[in-house]
């Protein structure tokens, strides 16, 4: 039979596991939690609940789910960090960090989903003030508010993601030097 100090030792540790995706991966949701940590849903929320009573993490509902965020993380990044936990917002997000004022066929063709699920996608990034919209006859036109806080928060909190940002931008970097060079001989 189990002592009191035994079960103890085990919600401590499952909380410091806990506390350490979070801390890894701000912006996690409840099922990803879950998930990733194998975890039963009861004893995750359970666990969650205990974190944010004693003050080490905070929550906040966007959009469907509640993210869970390090208290050192500023509130101002939370809508950034959330929607770059889901990968269809994060790779509109980086295409338009890319491609500043692109359509909606732009995003269409890049990501091969219906124009719907497209304009589904967008219209939740406007409302969280990430991505702003101008219309151009017909032409929906898209572009990140502020491009610098995405920039900032993938260069911080998804390093793989920036370094490989940066060896297209080095990639492209070279091609418009070579082509330059090329036209100056």
């Amino acid at each position: 039979m189990r002592d009191g100090r035994d079960q103890d030792e085990d919600d401590s540790e499952i909380r410091s596991k806990i506390y350490n995706y979070i801390e890894k991966n701000p912006g996690a949701h409840l099922r990803m939690i879950t998930r990733e940590l194998q975890l039963g849903m009861g004893a995750t929320q359970h666990h969650l609940d205990v974190l944010e009573r004693s003050g080490r993490i905070k929550s906040q509902r966007i959009n469907v789910y509640r993210h869970y965020f390090v208290m050192g993380v500023l509130d101002t990044e939370h809508h950034i960090l959330a929607f770059l936990r889901q990968e269809t917002a994060r790779d509109i997000l980086i295409y338009l960090l890319e491609h500043p004022w692109s359509t909606q066929s732009d995003i269409v063709n890049f990501k091969g989903f219906s124009a719907p699920t497209i304009s589904w996608h967008m219209s939740r990034l406007e409302e969280a003030g990430l991505v702003r919209s101008v219309k151009e006859g017909r032409t929906m036109k898209y572009s990140i508010i502020d491009s610098q806080g995405i920039a900032t928060a993938l260069k911080t909190y998804h390093e793989n993601i920036w370094d490989k940002l940066l060896s297209r931008f080095a990639e492209l970097f070279i091609q418009i030097s070579s082509d330059m060079k090329e036209e100056d001989d």
